[in-house]
């Protein structure tokens, strides 16, 4: 996750990765009315692309997703009767009255119905990078982007536009990008925290920080109050609190998922017990192993080498010369 340091209004400094892991250190300046103008260049040459290339007008997008199937009546009646539920949710949490157990069903209801909502938003919307404006707008957002990135020293990150766009999926580009909307946008970072029902289940401790349901002992739960980890696997505790995996029936399992049990060989009709398949030969070869090992051990013999017998010298007498 990036961090991000707010240096002074018009420049944020951003601490994420590239490609490879590795620590980058990039800085957004806010746009100025210079790099709003190009921005806004490049929006009219890729609106007149766009429809030179059969793009369609966003106004004409409900009718064509109509002809198309992805947008009809049955879906438009779904998109408004979520809607509703999550109007009057949000009021019953807000007006309060009932009783927690019941506000934390409403609360929980509501993030379902959130999701729903979210879901047919994606959906209704899925086509609209598909129009002229939509393919017009990407162009100019990425080209502001382009131009507010930064080094330490004040310099562009990447010399030109289309090294920007070769670029643009790196992790530090990606967070600089959903920084920049938020500031241009007026993006609430927060605002799944703020939501009424995600503020109710804080508030009263039905959730954590994060956002993540827990007990009154703090501990991650389920909506029904089970254990689990912090990957979202049922668990359980041991006398000496340490935690274990079991299944939604409180069975206990392996970290892999399966069974913990103790196996029993079958019997076959007359109740004797039949071999485990490849057990006996398993046996067979530890046997043999062993008596290898046993026989080779008794085939050792340590034997101490004869220590060689220190040779005499002889002693030469020195050749006497008469000498006349």
């Amino acid at each position: 996750m990036a961090k991000v340091t707010k240096k002074t209004e018009s420049r944020i400094k951003i601490e994420s990765e590239d490609d490879n892991g590795k620590t980058k250190v990039v800085f957004i300046k806010l746009p100025d009315s210079k790099v709003n103008k190009d921005a806004q260049l490049i929006y009219n040459k890729a609106f007149r692309e766009a429809l030179q290339d059969g793009a369609i007008l966003r106004q004409k997008l409900n009718s064509v997703m109509r002809e198309q199937g992805v947008w009809d009546d049955e879906k438009q009646e779904e998109y408004d009767g979520v809607l509703k539920q999550i109007t009057d949710k949000e009021l019953q949490i807000r007006k309060g009255g009932i009783s927690l157990k019941e506000a934390r069903v409403k609360a929980l209801e509501l993030r379902d119905h959130r999701e729903e909502f979210r879901s047919l938003i994606a959906e209704k919307s899925s086509m609209d990078g598909n129009t002229a404006e939509g393919q017009a707008d990407n162009e100019r957002f990425s080209y502001i982007v382009y131009a507010s990135l930064i080094d330490e020293k004040g310099h562009k990150v990447f010399d030109n536009f289309e090294k920007y766009q070769e670029a643009d999926s790196m992790p530090y580009v990606i967070e600089a990008a959903g920084k920049l909307a938020e500031k241009l946008y007026g993006l609430d970072p927060d605002y799944d925290r703020n939501l009424p029902e995600n503020k109710f289940l804080v508030d009263y401790s039905f959730a954590n920080e994060e956002l993540r349901l827990v007990n009154d002992d703090g501990h991650l739960v389920d909506r029904d109050g089970r254990l689990i980890s912090d990957t979202g696997r049922f668990i359980a505790y041991d006398e000496d609190g340490k935690s274990y995996f079991i299944d939604k029936d409180g069975k206990t399992v392996s970290e892999g998922g399966d069974y913990e049990v103790e196996f029993s060989p079958f019997t076959d009709a007359t109740g004797e017990v039949v071999p485990v398949p490849g057990e006996e030969k398993a046996e067979e070869a530890e046997e043999a192993e062993e008596e290898a090992s046993e026989a080779e051990a008794e085939a050792e013999v340590v034997v101490e080498k004869p220590k060689p017998k220190p040779r005499k010298r002889r002693t030469v007498k020195p050749k006497t010369t008469d000498t006349e």
